[in-house]
């Protein structure tokens, strides 16, 4: 109710308007801030502005006439351009390159901000959008550039294809591609190149001119007023053809190694060439002369076979290197070189200096005994030493190392190879047994220029021989003792001993004590270990004597000694007791203060200055002993640690020993009293460190949050405390002290009722510092953090935020559920609710051209809460390959403001998958004839493949699987593909690839039968898909070729093909017509006209006889007619040729043709009435079936039917010869016998190729336009319905197919008689 009083109050005072006087003056009203003119949305800017370019300027409007101030926020902004702040203009600071920005539809988003000086800064999104101009130039992709290309490689061949892309934009980015330079240019017009980039040949080329060229590319944009361009150099080198032997490529080798080499260690590696080099056949290699080294036959790596000696074998050795060529796989040693080897065996530092005895033993140690102080260059030890190897090799440095080794010399420092060396003494005052018994050092021996600088050390000992040179010494020159006055008799007081120097029995020393009778009689000590002791105490009295002195002597084995003299002091006996000077004492001290406290003091009356009068002082006792420390000296008690008033009692009492030093102890206590007082040493303490808490800015004056804090001090002053704030209100928030719990004093925070939060205005966050301080002397403040949030009203627009609106790939097929990306968007509104909505999708191709929304809209869903773009459907590239999604935003908690954001746009590219197996363009069964005359290389077929995918995944690559020889009269074989074909893979446009199938030498044209090839084609994907395609191959003999000769031009004869194959089909039944070749008739002939070359196929793959074939023709009178009706005019060889004039000659004799078969017609009609119908009915079948068993393996599984017809088969009877039959119920032969009258099967593709017709071959029964080769043309297979009637070779024909290639549900036929053959026709 408040908030909305408050809402109606700042309302009427914005449109409060007080009129006094006449003039109406305006006395006061809300001041509102500036706002944005409508059109500062978007601005578009050339990537080229200079520097200092003013690209737009920032307008905005306010309604109080207040000046503006300008300004631009965020990195982008302060990196590209600055603003005039009082203008608004915005100059171009930095270049803006929009290649930059060209995922993000090339531009990008700036803050630009006005202020009026009173409201709160104003600030709004403004789009840049950056027009391209031509500044980069083409970059060519997959450098470098290189293609091998045969001498003999045809004109016209696609060599290689260059490439270049442009990141600029529309014609700016548009790439075509010429040739500027060739190197050599001898020939400047060999190659070509066409505008995609594809380098052709265009001469031939010859290795023998140049075995390489240099073609320098250029690749130019279509961008303006400049075009840019670049350049690249295609090295393509030409490959020879084989003619010499091999070539070393050095005249001679020579190789110094040295002895002891490793055996298998590779010492050289010579290197031959085949002559030719654009062949190049593998050369092998062979090593002649020596057993010491072994050649790689294949590497030409020359190796170490034995162990190398120099000083058993000669120094220089020559080893003769044959290469041979390897033409097929066998040597040829007629293709063969030889170069020689000559090896230096070079010495190796393989040895190492060695010392031996004098008796020549090798040895690492020495033994040697000297007397001490022997005189200096006195020889102690002789030492030969050698090194085997020879020069510097041998060459080394002796010397001594080790911390003895100064007592002694060498007699030389440098050997050559051996020599002898004597040790002397080189300072005899080192050899004092008494110092040292042993003198160890080492001999050193190492090569001086050498670089494994090999050596040997030797250990040397010397022994140092004793004599008797020392007398006993003590440690001391004067000793002082003291004795207890108490001590009993036999007590040990100390043990003083002598050292002697000397060795064995030198070193024995005895001891006596030299003095008066009285301190003889009161001492002594034992002569073997120097125990001084009481030998009779009751002399002891220290009353009577306080000192007595006496000698101790000390003599050797060899009858040296020492004296030394001993002061003895008899000291006092511990017999009283310390005694404090109060019986207790008291002390005063403040908390956490350290200092002395209070001194306690105790008296000995025992000797001043000795143990029995020494007293220490320790507290043995109190609660709170552990804060206190004493001085064991002086008495002094301190505090060890601070004391803390709080946490004790304010009296401590404590127990004070005071104890002597003497033996036995003695020792007393006294009472010591502590008073503790309390100070100010406690800081307040708030209930918590820091407090939050929220804030409406529509706040009143109220309280807002309750603190409070605690003071540990114990007085009251102390503990006492009030409430203030420091620092942060900045006038909004006021503090108030309430009575809290437990008598505790409380703040109160409220809102300033004077002031007025504003979340727009700012701040949002306030962070008060509240301080408590206490009444005490020296007052503490203790401190807290009040932090307060102000609670907004939802009142912005939600904005896309730009990054998230990037260009993303999703997968094919991907899961559905599954995140593809994520769209994001910002709302400054604390409470926002934000949802994300698809408002349209477009379906895009490749070429970003639009499809039916249909096919993509259901592929993809937004999460309306978090903007997660979802898979929702299957996901098809093949069908749409981008697509585009038109989102917004909405706000549903936004109540002062529009809700919905402006629309963006999210374009999602689908990554292909690999999950569309490759496909063949044709599919039928397919049949190829060639002729026996072709050779190595020859195409005999094409087969087209396509791949809906893309990239990688729809490049395809043809292979051969299998290969089988059926021959006439035997079962299938296997061979090797290799071996007779092999297939070459080529794309043949932008989606269709070829696979050339070719032929070998291999390839046995004697054997008569069918070649079944299966072809693979697999795409190129993980994994990969595949598809196989079978094709049957026949060979047949080049001179079965039929020529016909047509009075009509080769247009029209292309026209006229398909009717004309199917007129010939007709005449010779169960063949299959092949058009081989279509061209003019030559010039300086008597032929016009055109001419036809075609063959008759069989189903087993053998040509028809052409005579036979023209025979059958001339005898149709039907056919001819029809042939004749396209423009026919002669049929046979060129020695059989009709002239053209000769055309009222045919026509006759077509006319007597027809006249003869019109008689014979009509005896066929009649004759039969004279003879009787069963006998004329079983005759046909007895004919039937001794020619063949057809059967209709579908039409009756079980009844063997007699073939050609199915109303006879109760009678037996059986026209087999594709006749009519003839009717007993009306005495006529019956026209309607529909197996008669249909074919049973026809013959797939088949493709004759005959050498001298290869450039010639025309693809029969229909005019299209070539493929790239111009020479190859197939005819697809098709299941024909033959008009007229067929005889028994169409039988035979027939039931040469088997029956496993036939595909499920069609008639299959059986024909059994292997002794029926095609040409029995």
């Amino acid at each position: 109710m408040v908030t909305e009083q408050m809402k109606i109050l700042q309302c009427l005072c914005a449109i409060c308007i007080i009129l006094v006087t006449e003039n109406s003056t305006l006395i006061w009203s809300q001041n509102l801030a500036p706002t944005f003119l409508a059109n500062m949305t978007v601005v578009r800017i050339t990537e080229d502005a200079p520097k200092g370019t003013s690209v737009f300027r920032i307008a905005a409007d306010d309604k109080d006439g207040d000046p503006l101030s300008y300004g631009l926020e965020g990195e982008l902004a302060t990196s590209y351009f600055t603003v005039n702040s009082s203008s608004g203009d915005v100059t171009v600071k930095g270049a803006v390159d929009r290649e930059v920005y060209a995922n993000s539809n090339d531009h990008f988003g700036i803050i630009i901000t006005v202020d009026d000086g009173i409201n709160a800064l104003v600030r709004k999104t403004l789009h840049i959008y950056v027009e391209d101009v031509n500044d980069n130039a083409p970059a060519f992709i997959g450098l470098p550039y290189q293609a091998n290309v045969a001498e003999n490689e045809n004109v016209g061949t696609e060599l290689y294809r260059v490439f270049a892309t442009d990141i600029d934009r529309g014609n700016n980015g548009s790439v075509t591609y010429e040739i500027i330079e060739l190197i050599p240019s001898d020939n400047e017009a060999l190659f070509g190149i066409s505008k995609n980039g594809s380098i052709y040949l265009k001469g031939q080329l010859d290795f023998s001119v140049s075995s390489f060229y240099q073609l320098l590319v250029k690749a130019v944009d279509q961008g303006k007023p400049e075009a840019k361009y670049s350049t690249t150099r295609l090295i393509i080198n030409v490959n020879d053809v084989p003619n010499k032997p091999p070539e070393f490529l050095h005249s001679f080798y020579h190789v110094r190694i040295p002895e002891n080499l490793p055996v298998n260690t590779g010492i050289i590696t010579v290197t031959a060439i085949d002559g030719d080099r654009g062949i190049n056949n593998p050369v092998r290699y062979s090593i002649n002369g020596t057993r010491a080294f072994t050649v790689d036959s294949v590497t030409g790596r020359i190796t170490v076979a034995t162990l190398l000696d120099r000083e058993q074998m000669r120094e220089l050795i020559t080893i003769n290197i044959t290469a041979s060529e390897l033409v097929e796989g066998v040597k040829d040693q007629s293709a063969a070189a030889t170069t020689a080897v000559t090896v230096l065996i070079l010495d190796v530092n393989d040895n190492k200096p060695t010392f031996y005895t004098e008796q020549r033993i090798a040895t690492d140690t020495f033994y040697v005994s000297v007397p001490e102080e022997t005189p200096n260059s006195v020889p102690i030890l002789h030492i030969f030493v050698q090194d085997l190897d020879q020069g510097n090799n041998g060459t080394f440095e002796v010397f001594l190392l080790g911390e003895d080794s100064t007592a002694f010399s060498l007699n030389q420092k440098i050997v050559y190879n051996e020599g002898i060396l004597s040790l002397q003494v080189a300072n005899s005052d080192t050899l004092d047994f008494e110092k040292n018994h042993v003198l160890q050092f080492e001999l050193f021996a190492v090569e001086m220029e050498t670089q494994e600088m090999f050596s040997c050390v030797a250990a040397v000992r010397v022994d140092i021989m004793d004599r008797n040179d020392n007398s006993p010494v003590f440690d001391q020159d004067y000793f002082i003792l003291e004795v207890q006055e108490n001590s009993a008799n036999g007590y040990n007081v100390t043990c003083i001993t002598a050292t002697d120097a000397d060795s064995s029995d030198f070193r024995k020393i005895t001891y006596r004590l030299l003095g008066s009778d009285s301190v003889l009689q009161t001492f002594d000590v034992d002569p073997e270990f120097g125990t001084f002791f009481v030998k009779d105490g009751t002399l002891l009295d220290r009353e009577k004597r306080q000192q007595l002195f006496v000698t101790l002597q000390a003599r050797d084995g060899g009858g040296l000694w020492t004296n030394v003299q001993i002061e003895i002091s008899i000291s006092d006996a511990n017999d009283e007791v310390p005694v404090f000077q109060r019986n207790s004492y008291t002390g005063f001290i403040k908390e956490n203060v350290i200092k002395n406290i209070v001194q306690v003091q105790a008296f000995d009356k025992d000797q001043e200055n000795s143990p029995n009068s020494k007293i220490t002082y320790r507290i043995v006792d109190g609660a709170s002993a552990k804060y206190f420390t004493i001085n064991s000296s002086t008495g002094i008690i301190s505090v060890a640690q601070p004391l803390d008033r709080e946490s004790m009692d304010g009296i401590i009492n404590l127990t004070v020993q005071a104890t002597d030093c003497g033996n036995p102890v003695q020792s007393s206590t006294a009472q010591v009293v502590i008073k503790v007082e309390d100070v100010n040493d406690n800081e307040p303490v708030f209930n918590q460190s820091i407090f939050y808490f929220a804030v409406p800015e529509d706040q009143l004056d109220q309280c807002v949050v309750s603190i409070w804090a605690t003071d540990n001090d114990v007085t009251d002053p102390n503990s006492l405390l009030s409430y203030r704030i420091e620092d942060g209100a900045r006038g909004q928030f006021i503090l108030s002290t309430e009575k809290g719990d437990l008598h505790q004093s409380a703040a109160c925070i409220r809102v300033n009722p004077e002031s007025r939060l504003d979340y727009d205005a700012g701040p949002r966050k306030y962070k008060l510092t509240v301080a408590a301080n206490d009444f005490g002397f020296d007052p503490n403040t203790g401190r807290t953090t009040v932090e307060v949030e102000i609670l907004d009203v939802n009142d912005e627009t939600p904005v896309l935020i730009g990054s998230s609106l990037s260009d993303v790939f999703a997968r094919e097929n991907g899961q559905i559920g599954t995140a593809v990306t994520a769209v994001q968007a910002f709302d400054p509104d604390t409470d926002a609710e934000l949802h994300f909505f698809i408002r349209e999708t477009e379906c895009l191709s490749e070429k970003e051209e639009r499809l039916s929304s249909s096919l993509c809209e259901s592929w993809f869903r937004l999460v309306e809460r978090s903007g997660s773009l979802l898979y929702t459907g299957p996901v098809d590239r093949e069908s749409v390959q981008a697509v585009r999604l038109r989102v917004q935003v909405v706000d549903y908690n936004t109540v002062l403001s529009l809700n919905m954001s402006e629309e963006g746009h999210i374009k999602i590219i689908i990554a292909d998958e690999n999950d569309n197996p490759p496909t063949f363009t044709r599919t039928e069964y397919k049949r190829v004839v060639v002729s026996e005359l072709i050779t190595e290389g020859f195409e005999i077929s094409v087969l087209e493949a396509t791949d809906r995918d893309a990239g990688k995944n729809g490049m395809l690559t043809f292979r051969i699987a299998e290969v089988t020889f059926s021959p006439t009269d035997a079962p299938p074989l296997n061979k090797m593909a290799e071996e007779f074909f092999y297939i070459q893979t080529s794309l043949n446009s932008e989606y269709v690839w070829e696979g050339s199938l070719r032929i070998r030498n291999h390839l046995d044209f004697t054997q008569k039968g069918s070649w079944k090839v299966k072809v693979v084609v697999t795409d190129g994907g993980l994994p990969s898909n595949s598809a196989h395609h079978l094709l049957e191959v026949f060979v047949v003999d080049g001179s079965s070729k039929l020529q016909l000769v047509f009075d009509s031009p080769p247009g029209n004869v292309l026209l006229n093909e398909k009717e004309t194959l199917s007129i010939l089909e007709a005449a010779v039944p169960g063949t299959n017509v092949i058009v081989s070749k279509i061209s003019p008739a030559v010039k300086n002939t008597n032929l016009r006209g055109t001419l036809m070359d075609v063959y008759f196929i069989c189903g087993n793959g053998t040509a028809v006889n052409p005579d036979v074939v023209r025979g059958q023709i001339e005898q149709n009178v039907s056919v001819l007619s029809r042939l004749i009706d396209t423009g026919l005019i002669t049929v046979g060889s060129h020695s059989s040729h009709f002239q053209s004039d000769n055309k009222d000659v045919l026509y006759g004799v077509i006319f007597i043709l027809a006249a003869t078969n019109i008689i014979s017609i009509t005896l066929v009609a009649f004759v039969p009435v004279c003879i009787r119908q069963r006998y004329q009915h079983k005759l046909k079948a007895a004919s039937a079936m001794s020619a063949t068993v057809l059967t209709s393996v579908e039409s009756n599984p079980i009844v063997g039917d007699v073939p050609g017809t199915n109303m006879h088969t109760s009678e037996g009877s059986n026209p087999v010869w594709n006749q009519t039959l003839f009717s007993e119920a009306t005495g006529y032969f019956n026209a309607e016998a529909y197996l008669d009258q249909k074919s049973l099967n026809s013959i797939d593709d088949n493709v004759i190729a005959d050498e001298k017709d290869y450039f010639n071959i025309r693809k029969p029964g229909t005019y299209k336009k070539q493929d790239k080769r111009d020479n190859v043309f197939v005819k697809g297979a098709e299941e024909k319905d033959v008009e007229t009637s067929q005889d028994f070779l169409t039988a035979v024909l027939v039931s040469r197919e088997e029956s496993e290639y036939m595909e499920p549900g069609k008639m299959v036929y059986l024909f059994s008689n292997e002794g029926l053959k095609c040409t029995d026709l």
